[in-house]
């Protein structure tokens, strides 16, 4: 049986550098035999080749930061890359070999090489060889921080994330906040700004000619509705919305005929089940519910004069109507002109028409039609 003594010395020193071989040397070595270059080696410490050459030319010795770090990338303690062993007391090493004490695992830093479980008691513990460092005082040298792979990584996707949120702001939060505001008490939001001067997939408005030569269409960049019947009037619907709650704004001009105006919460435009508001050339107006293509049928809902009308033909109106649940309000050039309440018709079409009671033909034009929708 091996006395303890020469058990500990002997697990000291098969597990360390000949004394011979300075950390320099050392350096070297472990440098050689994993295939690093010194600026491979240096790229892993953060630190600079250069400074990796003054330490294998024993120009320089790395400082207690640097210590650290060669221990943990190279798998052993200071001891064994001969960086506290020359700067140790006598003192100091004496104890080790015989003094040795049980000593926790996890204040031992392991080296790569097989190591048996009792031999490693024997080892002197982190926190020692800490302390030995700390005794010994080297230049430091300033640390560099290259641009590897991984923080060129890093800040690709922090730039294509700034990227993200600017054009998100662009496309989205700037127009929000630079949206036009309903001028009819504010509710709703934007959905619908059409100048009316061609065809529009959002809207498609009808065009053509029906069997009376009542016709909707585009010219001269606005949208004209035309009667040539006496007794009849021509309606032209955005044959693609439906708003539930809303605010729809239009400008007309009434080139000839009796009258023009808006309809809305067309359920049914085939059976002509819808409002419709109607404002003649003088400022006169109806307001009525149809239920049918007769006109006599409709119910009158309100009826007036409209001081606000711009009156006589060839003079621009703006006509909105504001429909908020059974509510219904109309407005002339920004101007109130009634308020009605009505529960048969929620939902539904827009668009506008022209007609004529015994001045034909009627037609009327249309521009700049706005929707502010409520509708979630």
């Amino acid at each position: 049986m091996i006395p303890y003594r020469l058990l500990t010395e002997y697990s000291l020193f098969t597990h360390r550098m000949p004394k011979t071989m300075k950390f320099s040397q050392i350096l070297k070595k472990e440098r050689t035999i994993r295939g690093w270059s010194q600026a491979m080696l240096a790229q892993e410490l953060g630190t600079t080749p250069n400074t990796i050459s003054a330490w294998e030319r024993d120009v320089s010795m790395p400082s207690p930061y640097f210590r650290t770090k060669l221990c943990a990338l190279l798998g052993k303690n200071a001891a064994e890359l001969n960086l506290v062993e020359e700067d140790l007391e006598p003192a100091t090493l004496n104890q080790w070999k015989t003094e040795p004490s049980p000593i926790a695992s996890e204040d031992i830093t392991y080296p790569k090489q097989n190591i048996s479980p009792e031999n490693s008691a024997i080892l002197p513990s982190s926190r020692e060889v800490q302390e030995v460092e700390n005794t010994v005082t080297y230049p430091s040298f300033p640390r560099r921080k290259w641009f590897t792979g991984k923080r060129a990584l890093f800040a690709l996707v922090c730039c294509l994330l700034a990227l993200s949120i600017t054009v998100g702001l662009v496309l989205y939060v700037i127009p929000g906040l630079h949206a036009e505001k309903n001028p009819y008490g504010g509710q709703g939001v934007l959905v619908l700004n059409n100048s009316l001067q061609g065809p529009h997939k959002q809207t498609n408005w009808q065009e053509g000619w029906n069997e009376n030569h009542a016709s909707c269409q585009f010219k001269n960049g606005a949208y004209y509705s035309s009667q040539p019947l006496e007794g009849y009037f021509h309606a032209c619907l955005a044959q693609a919305t439906n708003f539930t709650d809303f605010t729809f704004e239009v400008e007309m001009v009434l080139l000839q005929g009796d009258y023009g105006g808006l309809i809305f919460r067309a359920v049914n435009s085939v059976d002509s089940k819808y409002y419709h508001f109607r404002v003649y050339q003088d400022g006169t107006y109806m307001l009525k519910r149809y239920v049918s293509r007769a006109d006599d049928d409709a119910l009158l809902l309100q009826k007036g004069t409209a001081q606000s009308f711009a009156r006589g033909y060839k003079q621009k109106n703006r006509l909105a109507v504001v429909v908020d649940s059974t509510r219904i309000h109309i407005y002339i050039n920004g101007q109130a002109i009634l308020t009605v309440n009505d529960s048969a018709y929620d939902h539904g079409q827009i668009g506008v028409f022209a007609d004529n009671d015994t001045h034909t033909p009627a037609e009327a034009v249309f521009s700049h039609a706005k929707v502010w929708s409520q509708d979630a």
